[in-house]
């Protein structure tokens, strides 16, 4: 026995009240303080004795079957030597009677059924001793739990948590004090399906108080005992211990209900009993709020729908279905009956134009979202009438994104969806309990759980569930398993088996489904996330037909190149016979383009304006203004390049719906950014306005120009092309017709048609065309309307060379020009400027109606209801929801690991047991192990080796001298993931370290021992130099950034792209949470916008230096590039070499968004070594979700740095919680 606790000696009591093991010795009798545990007694009255159950200071309890009577249930007896009792003066009558009084009505004490004395013999000692006896309660005690005897869940630690306040409330009904709640005092029972609380986090499992030897009217608080508050404390801290105890492969649920739970128990050691402590009802509401906000972070559908910022999810991938209903404009609903019809459907449309939106207004958490001024009644009888049950799944989600794992095969795809399919359909069975509390059988879950397990194999085991929220951990934690590349799980049939199975289960678990439509909603099978064999393979195996069932997907409209099979794999997949096609991006243009394309842009902001509390008390229109397309056509004709009135030319709410293609998320953040950039009165200054479309321009060509290819070449020949033409047109004729040609009609006729196919493809995948039509403009039929597309250009990257946006006018382009266009990019003006259409283009002439029917152009019209209002956005914005302070909830976290900077002469004093190093190519790695030799002790070199061997056999060489054993580990096999071996205390080298290595080492050092020794040296210059910075910086300070970064190419970073995102983590969660990054600007920027892009996040923080150098200017531009496209973009700046600092900021960060947010908290290592070194410093001490390492393709080694700095030692020490 190793429990720990406080134990009196059953044969010679004593006041001692140290804490003691139960197979500690008496130093009196020589007999373990457990020995009445160890020898049990095989009869204790009319009682025969099964087992032992624990020990208490006074007392020992078993579990006891009566002899005789009727009822022979089981029992627990408490037994206590007598002379026990007349030692400490206690009168155990007396202490029984009080414990029946306060059993009585409680749920949380056992009863009390009777009392007598007995001789009992335990081994070879016969004590007289006083027996209770109390009723059985089927279970273990906590201190099993406590020490990993028992395993413990996390809504189980959440549920015991609450039990603890609420029997601590039952004593305090009766106005007294347990005094004495330790582990072992406190049995969890184990409730039968038929006792289940309903109410409850964890319905299985109820705390109860067995042993009341100690409850007195006093507190017996301070010195030597713990009062009640303090020991619930304490528990609470030890099962936080048990949850993280499992560091990375922990459930991800465990590791955050383990930190909410440590902050709990600190916040309660904050308090002394003397001092007014929260109720128990309020610290049960906050444990149950805590508990749910983040193991159920996708359940706030009726929290009030607030947007943090006007752009907020203006990706609606990020976006909560529940908000849909709010911020959809579907023109008289005709949309959504569209998409909703039986069968299966393939939604198109380019990025941007609302597809996602579209699709997330099928989910059922929209359709049963309450509106404003709705009832609970009013959802119920909206999803009942709609007939079909939508479930939304992205794809996106389910690929994993390290470039060095094998990617899933199509079957293990398969399985992933069906899981996560199946997670989607618990939470739509938990929101239907919600708004109907009968509405789901008490048995649902168990047809869901059968199905899943009959459809996969191997046959996954998953526990019985008693409600619909066990019912979706258990789907969640199965989809991680699933998600893991060796997972090895698949489809025991096929899909279009499958899923209908899976339909069936769900459409069972509630009666208002049995004749519904279940509707797999599945997001973004593109080009983006996969290959197109892999996209061709997914849409032809769920396109299939089925009466209870369908697939509806959304794509990019280039999915047209694929050749799709129908489910049979054998014939091709006919649109309209095998499945239907909806081209949202055509509609969205089609709106935009004819008389309502002004109305349907204000509605969508308008909708969004309602749930921003900062946006002015005003429609969109007056925020905006208007101006006419052909009158911003006429003024740039008419005028020079340099002169005012092309500093205000795009302006108006029409020039804002002129420049979308169909990209609503690009009108969206313009709008944001002209709403963010203006103090002044209401309508903002065409100055403005003009200003952010020219920056969301240079963005986006900036953007082009990263991809390292000849996109932006493409997108800047088509706009000269354009305004040349457009000038000419307007010369001398003021009142002649503008030329605005902004589309493209395409006939491939001639030449390799799978090169030129895919170079179409390309082009649109880039986003510098959209696809807006598949069939020619003439009179009589094309022989071959398959290889015929017109393109739209994305007027976005045409506005610094001022084109036009109505949609007036096209170039055709066929045979050789074609061939000629798409071969040869900087030709493309040429070519373009000798094949235009000849003829009138009529659907664009229908799409001017609105201007043409005026008698003149219409100029700026301010709105006069609107003058001078001044726009504060942030004055009556709400705090963000997942920032509260928790009231009522006393939480206190754990500070980060305290670092300490030492002089040199310190390492004198200092033994370590491993001195890790790199085996490293820059002058400084060598210098630095120099400095290090003569002064650390150390039992062993650890040396990391790389491919090329710089100063390898140097720095063997000297540490041979001093008599150190070395051992060598390749870089290669950390980046295979074989975890570093330390000894025990580590001294890190980090000079040499490849930030990889860097990160597993300082992070394996750190959770091998509380303290760690970090050593750096730092070079002489680094490249990219400062004088090279400065003379870029100073020549582009009047430019925008874009240009200032794009010029930065030519300067020397010491590396070279393109790059590649590595996980440094094993990432364990579900995928369907928000994420967050934590990241560093630098001068080799390229790494940060390369993570920043590669990955979509939800919030997202940039640490920049706050040194008044050219290197951290440019990482603080790089930072504002980094952050454009995310509205949840903050900055925070720190000394980019005080590694406390940065560690300080990261665990801040974590706590915010990770502990009291629920979001995925992942940090990128795109800064320095000191930065890698402060992250791996916070992800030795929290759980991280993922550590990113971004890979350049090769280093420039003669000008990464040069020379040797000066050198500089830190300590970090891991404080007590």
């Amino acid at each position: 026995m190793s429990e720990i606790g406080k134990f009196c000696c059953f044969t010679c009591p004593d006041h001692d009240q140290r804490e003691k093991r139960l197979d500690e010795v008496c130093p009196l009798c020589g007999r373990e303080y457990g020995f009445p545990l160890e020898w049990t007694p095989a009869a204790i009255g009319e009682f025969d004795v099964e087992r032992p159950l624990g020990r208490g200071f006074y007392a020992a309890t078993f579990v006891a079957k009566p002899r005789t009577g009727l009822n022979r249930a089981h029992r627990v007896l408490k037994v206590s030597p007598i002379e026990l009792y007349r030692k400490f003066e206690k009168d155990f009558a007396k202490e029984t009677e009080l414990h029946a009084e306060v059993a009585d009505g409680a749920d949380h004490v056992v009863a009390v059924e009777q009392m007598f004395d007995c001789d009992i013999a335990f081994g070879d000692i016969k004590l007289r001793c006083h027996v209770a006896v109390l009723q059985f309660v089927e279970g273990d005690t906590l201190a099993k739990y406590l020490s990993g005897e028992r395993p413990l869940s996390a809504a189980q630690a959440a549920q015991i948590a609450c039990d603890l306040f609420r029997m601590k409330e039952e004593f305090e009904r009766l106005k007294v004090h347990h005094n004495d709640l330790h582990a072992a005092n406190i049995i969890l029972q184990d409730l039968p399906m038929g006792r289940r609380r309903a109410d409850a986090i964890e319905p299985a499992v109820r705390a109860v108080a067995i042993d009341l030897g100690s409850v007195a009217g006093d507190r017996r608080s301070g010195g030597i005992h713990l009062g009640d508050l303090h020991w619930i404390g304490r528990h609470i801290h030890a099962m936080a211990d048990r949850l993280l105890s499992d560091g990375d492969t922990a459930p991800d649920l465990d590791k955050r209900i383990g930190l909410k739970l440590h902050g709990i128990a600190q916040g309660l050691a904050a308090a002394t009993e003397h001092q007014r402590t929260p109720s128990a009802d309020d610290v049960i509401v906050g444990i149950r709020e805590q508990y749910h906000r983040t193991a159920e972070s996708w359940r706030p559908w009726r929290n009030q729908t607030v947007l943090r910022t006007f752009a907020e999810s203006y990706n609606a991938q990020t976006l909560d279905a529940w908000y849909v209903p709010q911020l959809i404009v579907d023109p008289e609903g005709a949309w959504l009956k569209k998409v909703s019809a039986p069968g299966p459907l393939v939604m198109t449309g380019m990025r941007g134009c609302g597809k996602t939106m579209l699709l997330h207004s099928l989910q059922f958490h929209a359709r049963a979202a309450v509106l404003p001024k709705e009832t609970d009644e009013d959802a119920l009888r909206r999803v009942t009438d709609d007939g079909y049950v939508g479930l939304f799944v992205s794809a996106q989600r389910l690929i994993p994104v390290d470039p060095r794992a094998d990617r899933p095969s199509t079957e293990e795809l398969f399985a992933r969806l069906l899981v996560a399919y199946a997670a989607q359909g618990a939470r739509a069975m938990a929101h239907l309990q919600d708004l109907d509390g009968g509405a789901i059988p008490f048995d649902a879950s168990v047809g869901l759980i059968r199905a899943v397990t009959e459809l996969l194999t191997p046959r996954p085991v998953i526990e019985s569930v008693a409600n619909v929220e066990q019912l979706e951990r258990a789907m969640s934690d199965l989809l991680v398993r699933v998600s893991r590349s060796d997972s090895g799980l698949r489809l025991a049939t096929n899909p279009n088996t499958a899923f209908p199975h899976l339909a069936e289960a769900l459409r069972r678990a509630a009666p208002i489904w049995n004749d519904a439509q279940v509707l797999f909603l599945l997001d973004d099978v593109s080009t983006r996330y996969l290959d197109p064999d892999r996209v061709e393979d997914l849409l032809s195996a769920l396109l299939f037909q089925h009466a209870h069932c369908a697939f509806k997907l959304t794509s990019e409209a280039q999915t047209i190149f694929l050749n799709l099979k129908s489910p049979g794999r054998v014939h091709p997949a006919a649109a309209g016979r095998d499945f239907n096609t909806f081209d949202l991006g055509a509609e969205v243009q089609t709106r935009l383009k004819d008389r309502s394309g002004k109305t349907f842009v204000t509605k969508i902001l308008d909708a969004r304006a309602r749930l921003f509390p900062g946006h002015p008390s005003q429609s969109s229109m007056n925020v905006l203004g208007d101006v006419d397309l052909e009158s911003i056509a006429r003024v740039i004709a008419e005028t020079q390049t340099r002169s005012r009135e092309r500093k205000r030319l795009y302006h108006g709410l029409r020039a804002l719906a002129g420049v979308c293609v169909g990209d609503i998320g690009a009108v969206i953040q313009i709008y944001q950014e002209i709403l963010t950039g203006s103090r002044s009165g209401l309508p903002v200054p065409p100055e403005r306005q003009h200003e952010v479309f020219q920056d969301f321009c240079a963005r986006h060509l900036y953007s082009l120009d990263r991809r390292g290819s000849d996109l932006k070449t493409v997108a800047l020949q088509f706009a000269e092309a354009s305004h040349q033409l457009l000038m000419e047109s307007g010369k001398g004729k003021p009142t002649g017709r503008i030329r605005q040609y902004t589309s493209l009609y395409v006939r491939v006729t001639s030449g390799e048609l799978q090169t030129q196919m895919n170079r179409l493809r390309d082009l649109v995948d880039a986003g510098v065309f959209v696809f807006t039509g598949g069939t020619a403009r003439t009179k009589t039929h094309d022989s071959d309307p398959v290889q015929q597309f017109k393109l739209t250009f994305r007027k976005i990257y045409g506005l610094a060379n001022f084109i036009g946006l109505s949609d007036r006018d096209r170039f055709e382009l066929s045979g050789e020009d074609l061939e000629r266009w798409l071969a040869e990019p900087e030709a493309g003006r040429e070519v373009l400027l000798r094949n235009l259409s000849t003829g009138e283009y009529l659907e664009d002439e229908e799409g001017l109606a609105e201007a043409e029917s005026e008698d003149e152009p219409r100029r700026f019209e301010p709105a006069p209801r609107a003058t001078g209002i001044q726009m504060d956005l942030l004055a009556q914005l709400s705090p963000d929801p997942r920032d509260s302070s928790d009231e009522g909830l006393p939480m206190v976290f754990p500070p980060a690991p305290s670092v300490d900077e030492l002089k040199a002469h310190a390492l004198d004093d200092i033994a370590v047991d491993d001195l890790v190093v790199g085996l490293g190519f820059e002058e400084r790695t060598l210098a630095s192990i120099l400095r290090l030799l003569p002064r650390i002790k150390a039992h062993r070199v650890l040396a990391v080796r790389y491919e090329n061997d710089g100063h390898a056999d140097e720095m063997r060489d000297a540490i041979r001298e001093h008599g150190i054993p070395l051992e060598e580990v390749s870089y290669d096999s950390l980046m295979d993931g074989m975890p570093p071996q330390l000894c025990g205390r580590a001294m890190i080298d980090i000079t040499g370290l490849a930030k990889p290595a860097l990160f597993s080492f300082v992070r394996a050092g750190l959770r091998s021992s509380d303290e760690l020794f970090v050593a750096h040296t730092s070079a002489a210059q680094y490249y990219p130099l400062e004088a090279d910075l400065k003379t870029i910086l100073d020549a582009y300070s009047a430019s925008d950034h874009h240009l200032l970064l794009t010029a930065l190419r030519d300067v020397l970073t010491g590396e070279t792209g393109p790059y590649q995102s590595v996980p440094l983590l094993a990432a364990e969660s579900d995928g369907t949470r928000l994420r967050a990054l934590s990241a560093f600007a630098s001068p080799r920027h390229e790494r940060l916008l390369h993570l920043t892009s590669a990955r979509e996040y939800d919030a997202v923080q940039v640490i920049t230096d706050v040194a008044e150098t050219s290197r951290a200017r440019v990482g603080g531009i790089a930072a504002r590039v980094a952050l454009e496209d995310t509205p949840g973009g903050v900055v925070a700046s720190a000394d980019a070499g005080d590694l406390s600092e940065l560690a300080g900021i990261l665990f801040r960060q974590h706590e915010g968004w990770f502990v009291r947010g629920g979001l995925d908290y992942e940090i990128g290592l795109t800064g320095n070594k000191m930065q890698a070194t402060a992250a791996a410093i916070v992800s030795a001490a929290l759980p991280v979700s993922q550590v990113w390492y971004v890979k350049p393709q090769a280093f420039d080694q003669p000008r990464y740095t040069r020379g040797v700095g000066t050198s500089r030692y830190f300590r970090v020490s891991r404080q007590n919680r």
